[in-house]
């Protein structure tokens, strides 16, 4: 399976109709036929990052169902009114096309299970890093997230966050140094320590210093669900 990772600059003001668009009309259209689903639906935490930003991530079957869509994408007439109707709302979109990484506790999908799970109302937290290893660390940077980044938030008990997948850029869309891993968060309050008084010093083997014999640079969004999205 391959996952489709878009991120949405949507017009100031307009996010609750572009929500509502995407849930309305876009979800039906991509999910047509059974060849994906639509897991995630996220905005960017208010006051984290870029304002109006929506984060958007879906699951397709395989690449030649990737290829019927993207020929339904610019052929059907009802993803042409789509193309059309949505800049009312949304300003541009990048796209990137994701792979699991081996170790990845996210692989294939059940399609049937996603969004039947106990809803209670409140948002999901998570947060979404991107990280950019040195170059020709690629492999190792992707192993010791899930070994070594994975394996320690794990212990932490109770949990505070837990990794649900790791994902690499498919060959041709985006940065080859390039790896993503998204974590759920279940403990906010012990989380947000880190905002005012930084992360504690480190320790050897601890992953912030770990980490740095791959990489040094990476990127945290932190995305709330939207009331809709069919994972929480």
């Amino acid at each position: 399976m391959i996952y489709l990772y878009e991120t949405h600059e949507v017009i100031g003001g307009k996010m609750e109709e572009f929500s509502e668009a995407m849930r309305d009309r876009w979800k039906p259209l991509i999910e047509q036929g059974g060849l994906a689903r639509v897991l995630w639906f996220w905005e960017l935490a208010v006051m984290t990052n870029v304002s109006y930003t929506a984060v958007s991530m879906t699951v397709i079957r395989d690449w030649q169902s990737w290829g019927t869509l993207v020929n339904r994408m610019l052929n059907d007439r009802k993803w042409q009114r789509w193309n059309r109707d949505v800049c009312q709302y949304r300003r541009d979109v990048v796209s990137r096309l994701l792979m699991p990484n081996p170790l990845s506790p996210m692989q294939d999908v059940d399609f049937a299970s996603v969004g039947k799970g106990t809803d209670d109302g409140v948002p999901g937290l998570y947060l979404l890093d991107t990280g950019w290893p040195y170059l020709g660390k690629m492999e190792e940077y992707i192993k010791a997230l899930h070994e070594v980044y994975a394996a320690q938030v794990a212990a932490i008990q109770p949990p505070v966050i837990t990794v649900v997948a790791g994902w690499r850029n498919c060959p041709g869309s985006g940065r080859w140094h390039e790896a993503y891993v998204l974590s759920k968060i279940h403990n906010w309050e012990m989380l947000s320590v880190i905002i005012p008084y930084g992360v504690p010093p480190a320790q050897p083997g601890d992953w912030m210093m770990e980490g740095l014999k791959y990489r040094d640079r990476w990127e945290s969004r932190l995305l709330r669900t939207e009331s809709w999205s069919p994972l929480k």
